[in-house]
């Protein structure tokens, strides 16, 4: 019903992604394709975009607030997709995720406390913390045959200098969508130290199955006070540009204070078209979803079979969450690939194609690259094909 091979251009509409590469490569913006930031290249659902233009049609942009109706479609999402039931007094709004982990850090946390991350790890997560004054502490993630695990024995070390703890749920940019069982030790640890647990979860809705996704919010939790979950529909929806997501915080106390630091800098005001397409996509554009589900999941069968096939050298990380492939390029032969700043250099200046250099997500990053395959296969094959010829000849054999 819906074609995602077909899409616009989005190079004359100030796209971050397409918009601006001329500024950083030698080969010119139209020469390089661009794989990296973390939105889609498809067009959002028609129903939203109705929704949007008759918005847009009113043609009064004054400060707008948020209906009943908005957070009542989010709960019937919540329940329908997640199994989990939310209260209407523990929503809150936040302009982005990013933005509400950073409202989180200084309303939760004092300066020179700890907040725990666990890379490598989405890049504002560290950014969030050392701004606000606080100290970031790291529990790496292990990789151990051929998957990431969580070093519970370094948690339960680390965590004890912690007041706060980020959990990225699904991972970015590992792709490890945790287990209930994984989210319960992480819980019961936070609970037992009396650390705040913030949990993003934009990524929850891009699952493939059999795994599913846990939400922070369904754990039997004996203790919910210290419990801050993010949500938007931007990853799910390609709507990241109308900076609308919701907060839940069923801690009163919890929620009082990041309300109160939101209100201090005058991030509590949304979107006049944010709420009105995040209430459209709930209630309207699920069967949308679920046919890009299954377009993205070949996207990445697509990626994996090519790159066995044609550059073994290179090994592509399992997927169970997001449309972020985690590709390991230590056996490349890219000479110093671990390096900060190499693989970026070969991706754009060789091959043509711009990615995300995995130093970029900190430390367990190295030698890795992160490949954005929300886009018309057609695009990303052109991708594979201009990184094959691109790669030495010890990649491809």
């Amino acid at each position: 019903m819906y074609d995602f091979d077909r899409t616009p251009d989005r190079r004359p509409w100030d796209s971050v992604k397409w918009s601006y590469l001329g500024r950083d490569c030698p080969s010119g913006e139209r020469e390089v394709i661009p794989l990296w930031v973390a939105d889609m290249d498809f067009a959002a659902p028609p129903e939203l975009a109705a929704a949007m233009a008759e918005r847009a049609g009113h043609a009064v942009y004054g400060y707008s607030g948020l209906p009943d109706r908005f957070f009542e479609a989010f709960a019937t999402w919540m329940r329908a997709r997640h199994d989990v039931a939310v209260e209407r007094k523990h929503m809150v709004f936040s302009p982005g995720v990013v933005p509400g982990l950073a409202l989180a850090v200084r309303a939760f946390t004092e300066a020179g406390d700890g907040v725990l991350i666990q890379p490598p790890v989405y890049h504002p997560f560290p950014q969030v913390v050392l701004r606000a004054g606080r100290r970031v502490i790291e529990n790496r993630l292990v990789l151990r045959d051929g998957r990431y695990v969580i070093d519970f024995e370094d948690l339960e070390k680390k965590i004890r200098s912690a007041r706060m703890m980020i959990l990225c749920s699904p991972h970015n940019p590992v792709g490890r969508v945790w287990t209930e069982e994984e989210l319960e030790r992480i819980a019961e640890l936070a609970a037992r130290r009396q650390v705040v647990l913030v949990s993003d979860e934009i990524h929850s809705d891009i699952v493939y199955p059999p795994v599913r996704h846990t939400s922070a919010l369904a754990l039997e939790l004996a203790d919910r006070s210290l419990l801050a979950v993010f949500h938007a529909p931007s990853k799910t929806f390609n709507i990241a540009g109308l900076q609308t997501s919701v907060a839940v915080i069923p801690g009163d106390e919890l929620r009082r204070r990041f309300e109160a630091e939101a209100a201090a800098i005058g991030l509590n005001i949304p979107n006049v078209f944010g709420g009105r397409a995040a209430e459209t996509a709930w209630k309207s554009c699920g069967p949308w979803l679920d046919e890009l589900l299954a377009y993205l999941e070949g996207n990445w069968r697509y990626l994996r079979d090519r790159v066995a096939a044609q550059m073994p050298a290179l090994e592509v990380m399992p997927i169970e969450g997001s449309y972020l492939a985690w590709v390991d390029f230590r056996r490349s032969g890219i000479e110093e690939a671990a390096k900060p700043g190499v693989l970026h250099d070969f991706l754009v200046r060789r091959a043509r194609i711009w990615c995300d250099e995995g130093s970029k997500f900190g430390a367990g990053g190295e030698g890795f690259v992160r490949i954005n395959f929300a886009c018309p296969r057609a695009l990303l094959a052109e991708a594979l094909d201009r990184l094959r010829d691109a790669l030495p000849p010890a990649a491809l054999s």
